[in-house]
């Protein structure tokens, strides 16, 4: 390094500085016994008392004289000597400094290059885990979305051999339209119960019925939201409302979780499928259509069927992006006049544009002879 040769430099400046400084006393010395010494032989000569013997101290004064002169000399060249060492050291200081200044900022940057690469190295592998990851992800998704497919399949089989043996067949009809407007129930409930994840229902519900506002017949639709729904709820919805639509936001297990609406103790209330179908079809006007948009509803599906001619559910976990996103889509459809199949395709188009791995996660079943393409639940009146 730089740096160590002018240390170097300097050790040896610093030297000869002392070196110079050491000869500058001794000529110092010299010149000083000198004097003395001339002082005192002139002292000698003025107090002699034969001519021989004065000018014998007289030389001897002159000689010292001398001496001090060509000490003085030495001293003079000493000193220039001295004042060149003297800015020497100054300059090697000076571009000691400097050198040490470089060498800092070279080591630093080098020390910021180290870390930038250890972390962009670092970045790398987090991207690369993330990518893993995500695939892993994707393939599980992936395989569970084909076992349950099969599942459903295998039940498809089970539920037609098992018609096909009891020799009963039950038909479920869907109402013709009447020139009325299609009634929404739609219930959400996100009850505050420990570990369990609020849900964004009142978002969702918002940004329906800001999409119902642009639609083209939203005059055809009679939106009514139940939030922090209790079963309650669902059975005074159906009696006022008489729904044609019947539509559940929140949580799912072994059947829908309703509010409790305690104000003092928040909690849920789990209503098994058998008794939620029961509740379906205890009206003299049962729903067309019954929307199941919570986690695993794919449980309920047989059940419900018994009561109402399509279910709209899920056959995996469904996450608050992809309720919202289906939820608006689907029912922007609907005021659009579009059937039941064509809103349902919009929407799982919109959600795989949005969130590619969950576009299957939303499925339609309907009874026999039910087809949800031809099910059109907002029909505009004639010339409308």
């Amino acid at each position: 390094m730089q740096s160590d040769q002018y240390k170097r430099d300097l050790a040896q400046i610093t030297k000869d500085v002392g070196k110079v400084r050491s000869d500058i006393g001794g000529e110092e010395d010299k010149a000083r016994t000198a004097r003395t010494a001339a002082s005192q032989k002139r002292a000698s000569a003025a107090k002699a008392s034969s001519a021989s013997t004065r000018d014998m101290h007289v030389r001897q004064a002159d000689a010292e004289d001398k001496k001090v002169a060509a000490a003085e000399k030495r001293i003079g060249a000493l000193q220039n000597k001295l004042s060149i060492l003297m800015t020497r050291q100054a300059s090697k200081e000076q571009s000691l400094r400097t050198a040490e200044r470089s060498e800092t900022a070279n080591d630093e940057r080098a020390a910021t290059a180290a870390r930038n690469k250890g972390k962009a190295d670092q970045d790398k592998r987090d991207r690369a885990d993330d990518a893993r990851r995500r695939k892993e992800k994707t393939e599980q998704a992936k395989r569970d979305r084909d076992a349950a497919k099969r599942h459903q399949a295998d039940r498809d089989r089970a539920r037609e051999i098992g018609r096909l043996a009891s020799g009963t067949v039950h038909h479920v009809h869907v109402r013709e339209p009447q020139p009325e407007k299609l009634r929404v129930l739609y219930l959400t409930a996100s009850p505050a119960t420990p570990n369990l994840t609020a849900l964004r229902v009142d978002a969702e519900v918002n940004n329906v019925l800001r999409a119902l506002r642009g639609a083209e017949h939203r005059d055809l639709v009679d939106f009514r939201h139940r939030p922090a729904a209790t079963v309650q709820d669902l059975v005074d919805g159906l009696n006022e409302l008489r729904p044609h639509v019947v539509h559940f936001s929140g949580h799912a297990g072994e059947g829908l979780l309703f509010d409790t609406a305690d104000p003092i103790t928040p909690g849920d209330e789990l209503v098994g499928y058998d008794k939620v179908a029961s509740l379906l079809g205890a009206t003299d006007q049962t729903p067309a259509l019954v929307v199941l948009n919570a986690c695993h509803t794919m449980d309920g599906v047989d059940r419900i069927l018994q009561v109402a001619p399509i279910v709209i559910a899920t056959n995996d976990t469904v996450g608050d992006s992809t309720s919202h996103i289906f939820a608006v889509q689907f029912y922007t459809a609907i005021a659009a006049a579009q059937t039941i199949g064509n809103a349902l395709s919009q929407a799982r188009t919109m959600i795989a544009q949005a969130l590619p791995d969950e576009m299957d996660v939303i499925v339609v079943h309907a009874a026999e002879g039910v087809d949800p393409n031809q099910v059109q639940l907002v029909r505009p009146h004639s010339g409308g």
